[in-house]
């Protein structure tokens, strides 16, 4: 009997410890993994990692292969960095797309290339591969009486950039020359009216208008463009052109614009030169109506702004419109908005300066306002004041008049 006991036990101890090791699991593939490829093209693959476990994984990468190719794994957000590893979270919804990359050399002849791609665990419990086979085919150069003028290539891994106006716009270009002799490449960008647009060299300041590229080779460049401050917000095409005396490449390019915010606040006094500054009066328990001016001197509106007040403990503070929808540039409305600021400092507030803090917040930007506030004693207490006073000369005048009589 205690023999079948040791044996339950052992086996439930080992159906456990399976049941763990079953929990640990991950997905590993190559979304394509036979292609082909034309000559002047790299390989660019997804390679998709999921977490079938329960707990996170730390993975680490190999690569075989034509080492010639440079085969590599990068990431999609950081191109042109290899990762030998990386930390892959459990679950479907976590799972992590890297790219297989790599180049054929210029003397790489057609065929089929032939790469292994493996994933495991760091402790090498868990070990997956993922096999890609790249066709490549070389051009066939027809043989012709007449010598065949090389062109050039332009390439850019960025060809639509975001920015406000005002910003500039950094594109950074490629330039092959597929020649067999050295070519003096002129430079030239079309752009907006109104927009300015130079060149320089991949990794210095000066400005360039051409670039000498070597035969078979290539060179960096930056198509540098700045929109206007007015610039409205939308997308606006721009072309790059490279040309080496009848050889001439064009590259189209997107400028996008966002827009720019920039919200002011600002009293009667700053708008107009007459009225309310930002130090008013107001008396203790009556309500004082500051008139509080708001505009926008961006390129673009400023949408969904609340208002809010930092005061003294008893005071109320409220605003009229309590909200703004949207504010558009100054450029467009031509005058700024008026928001009612309502201040009532508490019924016995003692004489004195305050301050309150108004800030405007929107989705795009936010400002701010200190209100001073000097308050005075209600006229009521006035009265009580000076009535006190007269009770007490009356009195010393009939002590003083009982004293003469003696």
């Amino acid at each position: 009997m205690r023999k079948k006991l040791v044996f339950a036990c052992l086996l439930a101890f080992a159906l456990v410890g399976a049941a763990q090791e079953l929990k640990r699991d991950f997905a590993f593939y190559v979304a394509y993994p036979h292609i082909v490829l034309p000559e002047g093209k790299d390989v660019n693959l997804d390679v998709v990692l999921v977490n079938y476990g329960e707990n996170p994984e730390e993975i680490v990468f190999e690569i075989s292969g034509p080492e010639d190719w440079n085969p590599r794994l990068e990431t999609s957000s950081y191109p042109r960095t290899q990762i030998m590893g990386l930390y892959l979270l459990p679950g479907e919804d976590n799972k992590v797309t890297v790219k297989f990359r790599a180049k054929p050399p210029d003397e790489a002849e057609s065929g089929d290339y032939a790469f292994e791609l493996v994933a495991r665990t760091k402790d090498g419990t868990i070990e997956k591969k993922a096999a890609v086979v790249v066709t490549y085919e070389r051009e066939k150069v027809e043989t012709t009486e007449e010598e065949e003028v090389k062109g050039l290539t332009l390439t850019v891994d960025y060809p639509a950039l975001e920015n406000p106006a005002g910003e500039r716009f950094e594109f950074e270009i490629q330039i092959k020359n597929e020649a067999d002799e050295e070519r003096v490449v002129e430079l030239k960008g079309q752009v907006p009216i109104g927009w300015q647009a130079y060149f320089t060299p991949r990794w210095k300041d000066q400005r360039i208008t051409s670039i000498k590229v070597g035969k078979n080779s290539s060179e960096w460049i930056k198509f540098v463009v700045t929109p206007p401050f007015g610039a409205e917000k939308g997308e606006y095409p721009l072309t790059f052109v490279a040309s080496a005396g009848e050889v001439e490449a064009k590259l189209d390019l997107k400028a996008v614009i966002t827009g720019t915010y920039e919200l002011h606040l600002g009293s009667e006094a700053e708008v107009f030169g007459k009225g309310d500054t930002r130090n008013i009066k107001a008396t203790a328990g009556k309500e004082r109506v500051f008139k509080l001016y708001i505009w926008n001197e961006g390129s673009a509106p400023i949408t969904d702004i609340d208002f809010y007040a930092s005061k003294p403990k008893g005071w109320e503070v409220s605003f009229k419109p309590e909200k703004l929808e949207s504010l558009e540039p100054l450029a467009q409305t031509l005058k700024p908005e008026v928001v009612e600021v309502i201040v009532k400092p508490k019924e016995r507030a003692i004489p004195g300066d305050y301050e309150i803090n108004i800030t405007a917040a929107g989705k795009e930007d936010r400002e701010s306002l200190k209100l001073r506030v000097t308050v005075g004693a209600a006229m009521s207490w006035g009265w009580v004041g000076v009535a006190v006073i007269v009770v007490v000369v009356a009195g010393l005048t009939g002590i003083f008049v009982r004293l003469g009589r003696r």
